[in-house]
């Protein structure tokens, strides 16, 4: 477990750091504490370093403690508590430079997963790195960033998106599955960002907007034929229906009543796999490899029923979301990634694939957009259906005996897809986004569904009496009869 304590000059700044890290919090591997503010109601801004020591002291059952610290005088203020600690629990702490908000986010997130103290220092420190992509600011980059191509000449296409949302996942997912086809080299540059566009990652995280103009680059025997694709696959809106540019006619009406739809309670807990260590044994290199690949061929034949099911359940609409799944996790810069850290870190492939795409997921959610930043939601989903196979385990599957609402914190695409048939007549989420791929899937389901109702959602108990109501985006719970 590592442990981190917020220190501040303010409070109020601590304690809201603290509240948007807690979103993010795994407390099995993580806790937080917050040493802010002096006790002088006059002049309360400050640091005081017996507050920071007794903070330290609350969290001593750590392996170890990273305190993420504002301004200049709180590091002096950090070390003299260091000096006040007994020395057994001073080696135990660690004071990181990192920014305090977007540092202690990171740090929260990386030791929640299970990472290593050093693992969780880098996060922390590169934390300012999403942020310096979107606002084009000169930078080192991390070790992790995006491999950058050197520039290719070949024949050139040039386009202005004018897909609504972009070239979100199921649109380049499309534009991947079409450029593979041919035997050509690609760039695909934005702006002043060039990327590879077989990479459905790559493509995700440069942020293609609706008005952004793309160019692609294609060099090789099939080059001709690749840009001819390509054109007409954006002059049909990369496989989306776009709106029409003729005289389009827009009626206005009233809004007809809709009833509630009133229904026990089915709750479902969402599990998400930490990395299981086994520290006793050295780490064959070459059988955790071996291990990661077996893992993802299996996740990679789950995914294709999944979007077989899909398909034939729902349309070819809703298929192409886990076929950009597939493509998300069948992606050789992703794999090499994870199998580098494998090698460099000498960790296993549970902790570097679980290292890997927690970065990832990182950047999705911090990106400005927020119709791709819900796609952090896939690469978790995608994280832990690798992290299943590689320990071995079955995923519970569960579908309710009668009528229900689903009840849960948050729901992964591949869990919703199973329910297609069962019985389940609504959803409630106490987080989630309306953007994500499971509220597409729920829609095209017919499923009334609410998200981002709160914690207070989770204290619903099983067969527990609801009333959902989308029109007000209101659930009612009613009192347990004893």
């Amino acid at each position: 477990m590592i442990n981190i304590v917020i220190v501040s000059h303010s409070k109020h700044l601590a304690d809201g750091v603290a509240e948007l890290a807690s979103q993010m919090l795994n407390p099995t591997h993580c806790q937080l504490a917050v040493a802010a503010g002096i006790n002088d109601e006059e002049h309360a801004i400050g640091t005081d370093a017996v507050k920071i020591m007794t903070a330290i002291e609350s969290l001593s059952q750590a392996q170890s403690i990273v305190v993420m610290m504002d301004l200049g005088s709180a590091i002096l203020s950090a070390e003299t508590a260091i000096e006040l600690l007994d020395p057994e629990l001073a080696e135990k702490v660690t004071l990181c430079s990192a920014p305090l908000v977007e540092g202690t986010l990171a740090a929260v997130v990386a030791a929640s997963s299970g990472a290593s103290l050093e693992k969780v220092i880098e996060e922390a420190s590169n934390s300012l790195y999403p942020k310096k992509i979107q606002l084009g600011e000169n930078f080192v980059q991390p070790k992790n960033d995006i491999n950058a191509p050197v520039k290719i000449h070949g024949k050139e296409a040039s386009w202005v998106v004018r897909n609504p949302h972009g070239l979100h996942v199921r649109p380049a997912a499309t534009l991947v599955e079409v450029l593979s086809t041919f035997q050509a080299d690609y760039q695909l540059v934005k702006g002043d960002r060039r990327i590879n566009p077989l990479s459905l990652n790559q493509l995700s995280l440069i942020q293609i907007r609706q008005g952004d103009e793309i160019t692609l680059i294609a060099s090789g025997e099939q080059e001709n034929e690749a840009i001819a694709a390509f054109l007409e696959l954006a002059r049909n809106g990369f496989g989306e229906e776009l709106p029409s540019d003729s005289n389009t006619i827009t009626l206005n009406g009233i809004l007809a009543p809709v009833s509630q739809i009133k229904a026990p309670a089915f709750v479902w807990h969402e599990i998400e796999l930490s990395p299981v260590e086994n520290l006793s044994e050295p780490i064959d290199i070459d059988a955790q490899i071996g291990k990661l690949n077996f893992a993802i061929k299996s996740t990679l034949k789950a995914l294709k029923q999944s979007a077989n099911k899909a398909s034939q359940k729902l349309g070819e609409h809703i298929g192409a979301i886990f076929n950009g799944h597939i493509m998300m996790l069948d992606d050789d810069e992703l794999i090499t990634s994870v199998i580098d850290r494998i090698k460099a870190e000498k960790i296993s492939a549970q902790q570097s694939w679980s290292d890997e795409m927690q970065e990832r997921t990182q950047m999705y959610c911090a990106l400005t957009d927020p119709y791709l930043r819900a796609r952090e939601l896939d690469l978790r989903d995608l994280r832990n259906q690798v992290l299943y196979h590689l320990q071995d385990k079955t995923r519970p599957s569960f579908t309710p005996s009668q009528p229900a609402i689903l009840v849960a914190k948050e729901l992964f695409p591949s869990t919703l897809i199973q329910l297609v048939d069962s019985q389940l007549v609504g959803i409630a989420l106490a987080k989630g986004d309306s953007r994500s791929h499971s509220a597409i899937i729920a829609a095209e389901m017919r499923l009334p569904m609410l998200v981002n109702l709160g914690s207070a959602l989770l204290k619903v108990t099983e067969s527990q009496k609801l009333k959902l109501d989308t029109n007000k985006g209101e659930l009612v719970i009613e009192p347990i009869m004893l």
